[in-house]
C-alpha cells in the first residue's frame, strides 16, 4: 500500500512538472525581451566596467552619464555565465529548473498541509498563473528566495529543521539583495513571521519571540550589504520616483481593462484572489482559534503587490499555493483522499478536466500567443542587426523604447542606442520633452533628430502606443527617410543622405507595400 502511494504521488508530481513545463517553456523573443541587456551587464561587469553597468547608463548616447543605482546587476553576472557555458538554451534551461524547484518546494509544503490530492488540484489551478510572466527575467530570483524564505520559516515552525537553520536567511538576503529589487520581500516574510509570533506572545503571555527578533534583525542588516549600501537598501522605495514613461507591466489589471487592454490570465487572477480572501473567511467562521496569521499577512502583501501590478501576478500566484492549502486544510480538517483508489480517482478526473480545458480553449490560456513552445532562441531573432552590421549600418540609431535591451546586445559596444526599456535611467524630462515629442512632432523630429546626428532608424514595428504608430506613418510617407529593411517585427529606416546611397540603392523597400490607414 505505501508504495503505492509512493508511487502515485511520483507519478502526480512528474505530471506536474510537465504541465509547468508545457507553460514555461516557451522561445525567447529578443526583440522586446529585457534580456539581451542583462547578458550584456554581466559581460561588461567581466570586462573592467563594473561601476560603469552599476552607475552610469553608458548603453546610451542620448544620456549616457545619467545617474542611477542597477539593482539587479547580479542577475546579469549569473545569466552571462549560463549563456556562457551553454548559450541561450542553457540560460532558458538554468532559469527553468529554478522555476520547478520553486514549485516542488510550495507543492511539498501544499502536499504535507492539506494532502496530495488539494495540493494536486491546486496547483492545476495556479499553474498557468505561475506562468504568466514566462520570459527570463530577473524576478525568478525573488519567486525562489520567497520561496525558500517560506520553506524554512515554515519548517521551523513546524519542527521539521532546528532554529539554526534560521540563520540562513541572513545569507540568502545578501545574495538576494544583489539580483532583484524585491529583496525587501525577506524582511518582510521574516517580519510577518516575527508578527505572528508576538500575536502569541500576548495571548499566551509566555515565550516572548527573541530569537525570531534576532533573525529579523539580521536580515534587515543584509539588505545594506551591495555596493550601494544604504542607497541599495532603500532603493526600492524610491525607484519609482520622478519617472516620465509608463511601463505596462507596471499597471493593475482594472487600469488596463479600461484601456482595453486585455490578457485571460487576469481573469484567472480575480479568480484565484476571491478564493484566497474566501478561504480567509471559511477559516474565520469555521475556526478562528486557529487563524494563521503568518500566512494571512503574506497573502496580503501579496495580493496587494499583484493587483497594484501585473508584473507581481506570478510571484502572488506562487505563494498562494501553500497559502490555500493550509486554509482549506483548516476549513475542512476532515476531508482527506487517503485511500489509493480515491486519490488515483480525484486526480485522474482533475487532470481529465484540466486537459479538457487545454483542447477546448487552449487559445484563452496565458500560452495562447506567448510563442513557440521549446527552449532557447525562437528563429530569426538577428534579422534586422545581421543587415545592419553585414551591409556596415552606422548610427547614431533612433530606436523606440521596446527595442533598447535587443539592440543593446547585439550592437554594443560599437552602437549606442538612443533609448531602452528602464525608465529610471533617463530623466523624466527626457521622455516628455525628447522621446515622446519627436515621435508626435515632426517639427521636434527634425531639430532633436539634426541635434543628435540620428543617421538609422531602427523601430520594433509593433509599438503600441499612439505616438509610435504616428511616427511609423510619417516615416513612411517622408522622402528624407528610406525603409531598407523589415520582417515581422523590426523595421529599418535609413537617411536619404551620402552616406547611406550606396545602400539605399540596393536596398530600397518601395513605399507603396506599406499600408497606411
Amino acid at each position: 500500500m505505501q508504495k503505492n502511494k509512493r508511487l502515485i504521488c511520483t507519478t502526480v508530481t512528474i505530471s506536474l512538472v510537465l504541465w509547468l513545463c508545457f507553460f514555461f517553456f516557451q522561445q525567447i523573443d529578443l526583440v522586446t525581451a529585457d534580456l539581451g541587456r542583462f547578458i550584456k551587464n554581466g559581460e561588461q561587469i567581466f570586462n573592467g566596467s563594473f561601476w560603469e553597468v552599476l552607475r552610469t547608463n553608458f548603453y546610451s548616447f542620448s544620456y549616457s552619464q545619467y545617474p542611477f543605482l542597477n539593482h539587479h546587476w547580479g542577475t546579469g553576472v549569473i545569466f552571462y555565465i549560463a549563456h556562457k557555458i551553454g548559450g541561450f538554451t542553457f540560460l532558458h534551461v538554468f532559469t527553468s529548473l529554478l522555476t520547478i524547484t520553486t514549485f516542488l518546494l510550495l507543492f511539498k509544503i501544499a502536499k504535507k498541509e492539506s494532502g496530495l490530492v488539494i495540493a494536486t488540484f491546486l496547483s492545476l489551478l495556479l499553474i498557468p498563473l505561475m506562468a504568466y510572466r514566462h520570459e527570463i527575467r530577473p524576478e525568478i530570483f525573488s519567486c525562489f528566495f520567497a520561496t525558500l524564505f517560506f520553506y524554512i520559516l515554515w519548517a521551523h515552525k513546524n519542527k521539521e529543521i532546528s532554529s539554526k537553520w534560521l540563520w540562513t536567511l541572513p545569507i540568502l538576503e545578501v545574495f538576494w539583495v544583489n539580483v532583484h529589487l524585491y529583496f525587501f520581500l525577506g524582511p518582510a516574510i521574516v517580519g510577518a513571521f516575527l508578527l505572528e509570533k508576538i500575536i502569541t506572545y500576548f495571548r499566551n503571555k509566555k515565550n516572548f519571540p527573541k530569537f525570531p527578533s534576532l533573525i529579523f534583525l539580521a536580515v534587515l542588516f543584509s539588505t545594506f550589504i551591495n555596493p550601494f549600501g544604504w542607497r541599495g537598501a532603500f532603493y526600492p522605495f524610491k525607484i519609482y520616483e520622478g519617472r516620465g514613461y509608463m511601463v505596462l507591466e507596471e499597471q493593475s489589471i482594472w487600469f488596463l481593462n479600461k484601456v482595453n487592454i486585455y490578457n485571460p490570465s487576469f481573469l484567472l487572477f480575480e479568480i484565484v484572489l476571491v478564493v484566497v480572501a474566501l478561504s480567509f473567511i471559511g477559516v474565520l467562521i469555521r475556526r478562528r482559534k486557529d487563524f494563521p496569521f503568518f500566512n494571512f499577512f503574506l497573502a496580503s502583501g501579496f495580493a496587494f503587490m499583484a493587483c497594484w501590478a501585473i508584473r507581481n501576478i506570478t510571484l502572488f500566484a506562487f505563494m498562494s499555493l501553500p497559502i490555500l492549502a493550509k486554509n482549506i486544510k483548516i476549513i475542512w480538517p476532515d476531508l482527506d483522499f487517503k485511500t489509493v483508489g480515491k486519490q488515483v480517482s480525484v486526480v485522474s478526473v482533475s487532470l481529465i478536466l484540466t486537459m479538457g480545458i487545454l483542447i477546448g480553449y487552449g487559445k484563452y490560456l496565458p500560452i495562447g500567443n506567448s510563442g513557440t513552445f521549446g527552449l532557447g532562441l525562437a528563429d530569426n531573432q538577428n534579422n534586422a542587426v545581421s543587415f545592419f552590421k553585414e551591409n556596415g549600418l552606422q548610427g547614431p540609431i533612433f530606436n523606440n523604447y521596446d527595442i533598447g535591451g535587443y539592440l543593446i546586445y547585439y550592437l554594443f559596444p560599437e552602437e549606442k542606442v538612443f533609448v531602452d526599456n528602464r525608465p529610471e535611467t533617463y530623466p523624466a524630462e527626457f521622455f516628455q520633452g525628447v522621446y515622446i515629442p519627436m515621435q508626435e512632432d515632426e517639427s521636434v523630429w527634425y531639430q532633436k533628430s539634426s541635434e543628435y546626428g540620428i543617421n538609422t532608424v531602427i523601430f520594433y514595428w509593433h509599438d503600441a502606443t499612439p505616438w509610435g504608430q504616428n511616427f511609423l506613418i510619417n516615416r513612411v510617407q517622408d522622402d528624407i527617410w528610406v525603409p531598407v529593411f523589415v520582417d515581422d517585427r523590426v523595421i529599418i529606416f535609413l537617411k536619404d543622405n551620402d552616406l547611406n546611397k550606396e545602400i539605399i540603392d540596393k536596398f530600397e523597400i518601395s513605399k507603396d507595400v506599406f499600408r497606411v490607414s
